[in-house]
């Protein structure tokens, strides 16, 4: 998901094509590699034994990443290099928007050119349900990794990588705003309707008490789903079908809508911003009174000449008939089902979940840590305070609903969502028709 150029986790926009791609190159590929034994270098398949960490790794490998992280070419590639004595070739990062295709291209034609390559929720499930991603075993997985940031490089109960970062959503406000509008500035909404209420009191005079980055396909989901969960409602039932057009979905729907347009506490500008690295500085400029948003909004916010972290109130999602809830953004990387040397690739996805590299990601780029010792360490802690709100939002449900068709009913679902909140039809017509695509999409999988 910036996701977050990434990252901008709101930035990824998949246009159908795309998955239409991975959709037919992957039925290609699991019908043609389920004869590969698998598991030995430069074989690939559904087939494919788990990976487990070699005794010895050398060599060299590629790596194909997003553009999210700037410390992999700022130092942590050399250190690595240093360390294992793997050579990395290349390291290459492309952007967000562009990578899937590429990546389903380059798989497709069992390329072998990368041996490491980026992956989150959507890509782990669907490339590796295709057999293009390298099944892990259990005992290359580091101790402590978190379930959620495991989850997004996982499908089914295989695990496709390791985890780079991870990312969930949390409530920012702007205390300043809160008590120029004569809100408490300590205090955080605590229900859906105190945070409308407060939203009510926060917008006039060019300020907005909410805005959000539903400018582009995944953008338009994050935020529906985001409700949706608050709401106690689910994306799908125990037999994968579509449950998003539910009561609890077409009322989730309904109460973005009316933040829009019956309430008017929605930035306009919200259907128009299509990454999170927008509205970080939307809310960092003081546009903008609460956003729930990744944890790169906290440096965004806290940096020299904009609101400072006084002024910063950071906290849990507001449920509506439950807590709390949020939605999941980590990434990770993963190994290609192709690549000619999986064991140096293993060394590098392990490197990264090393404490000296989750450190540097905290302090250098604001995300959180990927294992449980390291979101209650105190050097941690004192760089990024919202990993204790992380801690706190852990306690309830963090979902992303990674699948293989994830891009295509994402597509769908997104274009009934914004035609809604553009007033054209009803939360419920909206879901209903999606709903009815989903099905047929998902039915092609099965």
């Amino acid at each position: 998901m910036a996701h977050h150029s990434q990252h901008t986790q709101s930035s990824h926009s998949l246009p159908s094509r795309r998955s239409a791609l991975a959709l037919g190159g992957g039925l290609i590929a699991a019908a043609g590699l389920t004869a590969c034994s698998g598991g030995s270098t430069g074989t690939a398949g559904t087939s494919a034994s788990p990976l487990a960490p070699a005794s010895s790794a050398g060599g060299s490998i590629r790596i194909l990443d997003d553009n999210t992280n700037k410390i992999f070419q700022s130092g942590v590639v050399a250190q690595f290099e240093k360390d294992t004595g793997i050579k990395v070739e290349k390291y290459e990062q492309a952007n967000f928007n562009d990578l899937h295709d590429r990546l389903a291209t380059l798989f497709s034609a069992q390329d072998s050119s990368y041996d490491v390559v980026m992956t989150w929720a959507a890509w782990s499930a669907e490339f590796g349900r295709a057999g293009w991603l390298q099944p892990l075993d259990r005992s290359a997985v580091p101790q402590g990794v978190l379930p959620a940031a495991l989850d997004a490089v996982s499908y089914g109960g295989t695990v496709y990588g390791l985890p780079k970062f991870a990312s969930a959503q949390t409530m920012f406000w702007n205390k300043n705003l809160f008590d120029k509008a004569g809100l408490a500035p300590d205090t955080a909404p605590a229900t859906w309707d105190d945070f409308v209420s407060a939203a009510k009191e926060l917008t006039g005079g060019g300020v907005y008490g909410y805005a959000a980055d539903m400018g582009n396909t995944d953008g338009a989901y994050q935020n529906f789903l985001r409700v949706l969960l608050l709401n106690g409602g689910t994306m799908y039932d125990a037999d994968n079908k579509p449950a998003f057009n539910s009561d609890k979905g077409v009322d989730a729907l309904d109460r973005l809508v009316r933040l829009l347009r019956t309430d008017k506490v929605m930035s306009p500008s919200s259907l128009q911003i299509t990454n999170s690295s927008d509205l970080n500085t939307l809310f960092a400029n003081g546009k903008a009174a609460i956003v729930f948003n990744w944890p790169a909004q906290y440096p965004v916010a806290v940096a020299q000449g904009a609101l400072g972290a006084s002024a910063v109130g950071n906290g849990i999602l507001p449920g509506i008939t439950v807590k709390s809830a949020s939605i999941d953004g980590s990434e990770g990387f993963a190994i290609n089902a192709f690549s000619q040397n999986k064991a140096a690739a293993l060394k590098w996805l392990q490197y990264v979940t090393t404490a000296p590299v989750q450190r540097e990601m905290v302090q250098k780029e604001g995300w959180f840590p990927v294992t449980t010792s390291l979101l209650q360490e105190k050097t941690v802690t004192s760089h990024l305070p919202i990993v204790s709100t992380y801690l706190q939002e852990s306690r309830y449900p963090i979902k992303r609903f990674g699948a293989p068709w994830y891009s295509d009913v994402v597509q769908q679902l997104s274009t009934g969502i914004t035609t809604a909140m553009l007033g054209r039809t009803t939360p419920k017509k909206a879901l209903d028709t999606a709903a009815d695509q989903a099905s047929a999409i998902i039915a092609k999988y099965k």
